[in-house]
């Protein structure tokens, strides 16, 4: 009796996994890490992950860092206080949970201090990196040859070489098996076993770090470092497959600077002022919620602020509010009218 060969139709293709752009940044910001203790210095302030029309920024550790020292001409300093740190899991599931104390600090230019505020910042760092693809197109582990993949290798008689040595010499059993395959011409796809990270404690540590720094640093400074590191081209962009981006509600498009009288625009926030402006869709996870515009929309009718102001401040959030931004410009707008009523009774005092 022959086989009914199947329908593709019928077949049930997995669908691809989606990934979430934060857990990306994330693993970007582990690669400069490593980078960084080898001397070489992160240059990338801001990460944008882009699918289709939508766009994740998130600021690097370096970009975090460039944040506080924009506050410290500010005459504010963060300064980590703690560090803890556990492990928990067994063997190759192990993973450490780091806990960082921050504080920031106002200092006067007599080096008084007032102590501001305090948050901790918190990071799970897998000990053991996840396992990766072993094919042809996988970069070869060598620094002889960075970057360059075991098909490529093996198109030079110089690569052919290097691989038969890995193929008797590797430490990693699974590195040498699959080599001997492939030099054989066998074209394999295996997995690879899962690698210890020889700089686990010191990434958990940054990372947690730039956690509780990252909550002490005001919304507006995060968007000024944000305008200028797009126009200044200190920006690593990642291009995601169509669909699968997930995690996009929590996302932090570089903010507009806020709906402020020009006078009122210290000399330092020129640049990001001047920066195109980015438009976003009033569609979909990044739109404001209803309740979000409707509050923003009473604060900016307040009598404190010009009709200038007032025209700037609507005219953002027509065309360019989010809603992880705009969370920051309601905080600005309520200190404004806060501030500003309490002017206005102390002159009619």
């Amino acid at each position: 009796m022959a086989e009914t060969m199947p329908n593709p139709a019928d077949t049930a293709v997995p669908a691809p996994q989606p990934w979430d752009p934060f857990q990306l940044m994330d693993r970007m910001d582990e690669e400069a890490l490593r980078k960084e203790l080898d001397g070489v210095a992160g240059t990338d302030l801001v990460y944008v992950v882009k699918e289709g029309g939508q766009e994740v920024v998130g600021l690097s550790k370096t970009g975090v860092d460039e944040c506080c020292m924009a506050l410290v001409s500010q005459g504010q300093v963060i300064r980590e206080e703690d560090l803890q740190y556990e492990v928990i899991g067994e063997g190759e599931d192990r993973e450490a949970l780091f806990k960082v104390k921050a504080a920031r600090f106002a200092v006067s230019p007599a080096g008084q201090e007032v102590r501001l505020d305090q948050v901790i910042g918190v990071k799970r760092q897998p000990l053991f990196y996840e396992p990766a693809q072993l094919d042809l197109d996988a970069r070869v582990p060598s620094k002889k040859y960075r970057g360059r993949t075991y098909r490529e290798l093996l198109a030079t008689a110089d690569g052919r070489d290097y691989l038969a040595w890995m193929a008797e010499n590797f430490s990693e059993p699974a590195i040498r098996d699959f080599v001997r395959q492939i030099l054989a011409g066998e074209e394999i796809s295996v997995q690879r076993e899962r690698q210890l990270n020889p700089h686990w404690y010191e990434a958990g540590a940054m990372k947690a770090a730039r956690n509780a720094r990252f909550r002490l640093i005001p919304g507006n400074v995060r968007a000024q470092v944000i305008a200028s590191a797009r126009q200044g081209g200190q920006t690593r962009v990642v291009e995601a497959q169509p669909g699968t981006l997930r995690g996009v509600s929590k996302a932090q498009p570089s903010a507009p600077v806020p709906p402020v009288a020009a006078a009122e625009v210290p000399v330092e926030r020129t640049a990001a002022a001047s920066a195109p402006a980015e438009v976003v869709a009033r569609v979909g996870p990044y739109a404001p919620t209803e309740k979000q515009v409707a509050f923003y929309q009473r604060l900016a009718e307040s009598p404190v602020f010009s009709e200038e102001e007032r025209r700037r401040a609507l005219e953002w959030l027509a065309s360019k509010a989010t809603r992880q931004t705009i969370k920051d410009q309601i905080d600005w707008l309520k200190r404004q009218v806060e501030t500003r009523k309490a002017n206005r009774g102390q002159s009619a005092a």
